[in-house]
């Protein structure tokens, strides 16, 4: 029929200009063409072309020839719409050579009414074409359309002024960053869209038109944005602009394509007059002048850009978004966290002085600067002087402090290397030491003068005689990680520390004499008073930790008015529980029995005479004692034993127990006391026998004085005495765990504790094991042993900072240190010890 059509209409003559601008197509009919040349030109009989806007002139047969074509596929399509024939402008009826044209050109399309369950979604014209694979028009549209409304979003409407286009050409920082990894079309395409805009806009409808059902059967697009884009871009609606409302190129809702063709169509051929033969001429010259405007808008746009605006204008133009905020607290966030990291390392550079070569660090004392080292993330100060020399005439005198320049030192004193100890008696007879040994160690983690830490004096002795200070040594790794300051003092034992003579008595003013290892003690917190703040300390947090002998002198130390202001607490580990009761004289005359080995008349012959002799005319009586089961000889002995330490009127006024009942009860205890269960374990007693049994246990208490008095029985029974560790228990809570808890009920403020988790194949709680769980030396190798250190470590750091004891409470006052610290109401072997006149009768002197 279409070719019927063909030859029936004649041929009409047309410029060159009118033939170019009826055939150039629009944008949507370019893609279309593209499509339909891929399937061998096969017309659709769902597409139509638009009309040419030169109504009422003469066609060339090739369009003439695609306007019946469309004519008759719409008429064969059935889809029911009514034409309407439009007289021409003289009112007379064309004639039937040009009816299909006018019946073409001047015609007005008039849809049908569509029910409503048969509603058309936008682009099903083109449901039953396929696409041609690869021509990635449909791509380019979204991209554009995606691109379009991002500009119209980010500029607003047209209309608002120049603050908006300011916006425009100075986008937000978070789109910037956004837009920075988007894809981007390159700047051709944007002068086209920019030029031709009326194209794009058509190319826009024709994109939002496309159906969602063609996506099934187009071929796969060229990746997974493209997929995703393309459901977002049809669900978002768009902003109409003010230029698609004038052009008639908003959207077209429930539309199809060939209605937003015809409407333009009809437009054209209603609103507007006949176009004449130099409708082309003005169409080219409107054209133009868009183009023009078009440049002249880039060249603005561009020109804008390029001005510079004041940082003022920006900021007032600028509107920040969520992105933009959370961008920026990140920022700020980083920039903290770059400060606080800065000022972390920094500041321990700040206030503490530098180090030399690395690892020298420099500190300063009443006496002149000393130079420490660095060992384990803390720095030793090993060897400071903190009294004067004690030999010549200062032998058995009150130690004194440096009040000397002469005895100071003028450069740096280097203090690397550990100390020479006082002279002293070791285990096996043999002598060490030096007269000359007042020095103290100090161990610290920071040398600075801002948060000082609480300092732990260390006192530790197993005898009073040696050797000392034993394995109570400053740790480096626990004063860092618990944030401590360790002190470690040497000081007098033996004849040079507690020797009391009434020629001595004589010479001193006020009359006094012996206990010098206590005065030692307290020139030491005089010392620190003074100096320790120069090594990072607080000299109104100081603890004294003082083990078995060490702990004795504590004990009689929290006592004594010498120290009130010096200390703010105390812990006692394994001290003996018989303290000074003798007066002044009579120990004087007890110790006469030194002077007569010595043949000397005078103290100057004491003075005179060297360390070796001294020590070798000391008694072994005054250096040994019982350690073991209380002995028969032992019942009317106790008034004639030797004891070290005597009340001289000077820092031991009265016995402790006499202090004790006179003071009240204090919140805050300034004493702990405390005990391990099998601290009398010694490797002598362990060899007496290869494997202990109960009738070896038997046999061993009879020949005690426990067996004298006929207890063995109901020892056996009570401590089910079978083994070696019963047989220790039983000796130490005699000589050790029974008296001290005697000491510490007399003091209701006071808590005591008692170590039981034991460890090696007896599992014995020896008595090192809470000083070695303190300062880091207990080696664990089972879990409850693990959990036993760190409830040990938990009761005295906390006590050291804080000055309570957590598991201490009033009436469950003795605390039993297993895998955990559980306080109990009482240790019940003690009663029984108590009741038989056993303790604290035969309890250990040092």
């Amino acid at each position: 029929m279409g070719e019927l059509e063909e030859k029936e209409t004649p041929p009409t003559e047309t410029t060159a200009a009118q033939q170019e601008a009826l055939e150039e197509p629009k944008e949507t009919d370019k893609m279309l063409d593209k499509k339909e040349d891929a399937k061998e030109k096969t017309p659709s009989p769902q597409t139509s072309k638009p009309a040419s806007p030169n109504v009422g002139k003469k066609s060339s047969p090739v369009a003439e020839k695609k306007i019946d074509d469309a004519e008759l596929a719409k008429s064969k399509s059935g889809n029911g719409e009514e034409i309407i024939d439009i007289p021409a402008e003289n009112g007379t009826k064309p004639d039937s050579a040009d009816d299909k044209k006018i019946s073409k050109e001047e015609r007005e399309v008039k849809p049908k009414k569509i029910p409503i369950g048969g509603l058309k979604l936008p682009g099903f014209f083109m449901k039953n074409k396929p696409k041609a694979d690869g021509d990635g028009a449909e791509g380019e549209l979204l991209e554009k359309e995606k691109e379009e409304d991002k500009d119209k979003e980010a500029n607003g409407d047209a209309a608002t002024g120049s603050g908006k286009d300011e916006q425009k050409s100075r986008p937000g920082l978070g789109e910037r960053l956004r837009s920075f990894f988007a894809r981007k079309p390159s700047a051709e395409k944007e002068k086209k869209q920019l030029v031709n805009g009326d194209a794009d806009a058509k190319s826009e409808a024709t994109a939002e038109a496309t159906p969602a059902e063609d996506a099934s059967d187009a071929p796969p697009k060229r990746g997974l944005l493209n997929a995703i884009k393309l459901p977002i871009a049809n669900m978002i609606p768009k902003k109409k602009s003010n230029d698609d409302v004038e052009l008639g190129l908003g959207k077209a809702g429930l539309a199809s394509m060939e209605t937003l063709d015809d409407s333009l169509k009809d437009q054209d051929t209603v609103d507007r007059a006949p176009v004449k033969t130099n409708g082309t001429e003005e169409l080219k010259g409107e054209l133009k002048d868009e183009k023009l405007a078009a440049e002249e808008k880039l060249a603005a746009e561009e020109e804008e850009q390029n001005r510079p605006v004041s940082l003022l204008t920006r900021l007032r133009g600028y509107k920040c978004s969520v992105d933009d905020a959370l961008i920026v607290f990140g920022i700020l966030l980083f920039v903290l966290l770059l400060g606080v990291i800065g000022y972390v390392l920094t500041h321990e550079t700040l206030t503490s002085p530098p180090l030399r070569e690395g690892r020298y660090i420099m500190a300063v004392t009443g006496c002149g600067p000393v130079e420490g080292v660095k060992e384990d993330g803390a720095f030793a100060f090993r060897g400071i002087p903190y009294a004067k020399p004690p030999v010549d005439r200062l032998r058995w005198k009150p130690a004194e402090l440096i009040d000397d320049i002469n005895m100071c030192w003028n450069d740096t004193l280097q203090t690397h290397n550990s100390s020479v100890v006082c002279t002293q008696r070791l285990g096996n007879g043999t002598t060490v030491g030096d007269e000359d040994c007042l020095y103290l160690d100090v161990v610290t983690p920071h040398v600075r003068y801002n948060n000082p830490l609480p300092v732990v004096v260390l006192i530790g002795a197993e005898s009073l005689a040696g050797p000392s200070p034993g394995i109570l040594r400053p740790s480096a790794r626990y004063s860092r990680s618990h944030d401590v300051i360790f002190v470690r003092p040497n000081f007098r034992l033996g004849v040079f520390g507690f020797l009391a003579l009434d020629a001595l008595t004589k010479e001193a003013h006020p009359p006094t004499s012996g206990n010098y290892a206590l005065t030692d003690i307290i020139a030491v917190l005089n010392w620190i008073k003074l100096n320790i703040v120069h090594f990072g300390g607080d000299p109104q947090s100081v603890t004294l930790l003082g083990h078995r002998a060490g702990a004795t002198l504590v004990t009689l130390l929290v006592n004594s008015q010498k120290v009130k202001g010096l200390y703010t607490r105390a812990w006692a580990s394994s001290g003996s529980a018989i303290l000074p009761g003798k007066p002044l004289s009579e120990s004087g005359k007890q110790n006469e029995q030194l002077m007569a080995t010595l043949e000397c008349a005078d103290i100057q012959c004491l003075r005179e005479a060297s360390s070796e002799r001294l020590w070798a005319a000391t008694p072994d009586t005054w250096l040994h004692f019982p350690v073991d089961l209380p002995q028969p000889q032992e019942a009317n002995a106790s008034g004639s034993r030797h004891e070290w330490l005597v009340l001289d009127g000077d820092v031991v006024f009265e016995h402790p127990s006499d202090t004790w009942k006179r003071e009240q009860a204090n919140d805050k205890p300034v004493l702990v006391m405390g005990a391990t269960a099998h601290e009398a374990h010694t490797e002598k007693l362990r060899e007496l026998h290869a494997n202990w049994t109960r009738e070896e246990v038997r046999a061993y208490l009879e020949s005690s004085q426990i067996g004298a008095l006929g207890l063995t029985d109901e020892v056996i029974e009570k401590y089910n005495a079978s083994s070696y560790a019963s047989l220790v228990s039983i000796i130490s809570d005699i000589r050790s765990v029974c008296p001290l808890l005697t000491n510490a009920r007399q003091q209701p403020s006071v808590p005591f504790y008692v170590v039981t988790q034991g460890e090696g194949p007896d599992q014995l709680a020896t008595v090192d094991a809470d000083v070695q769980a303190i300062l880091g030396r207990y080696e664990p190798h089972t879990v409850e042993q693990r959990r036993f250190v760190s409830a040990m470590q938990q009761l005295f750091y906390y006590y050291v900072s804080h000055g309570t004891v957590q598991s201490f409470v009033q009436n469950r006052r003795v605390i039993n240190v297993g895998q955990d610290a559980q306080p109990e109401e009482d240790y019940l072997p003690c009663n029984y010890w108590i009741s038989k006149d056993i303790v604290p009768r035969y309890a250990r002197v040092d």
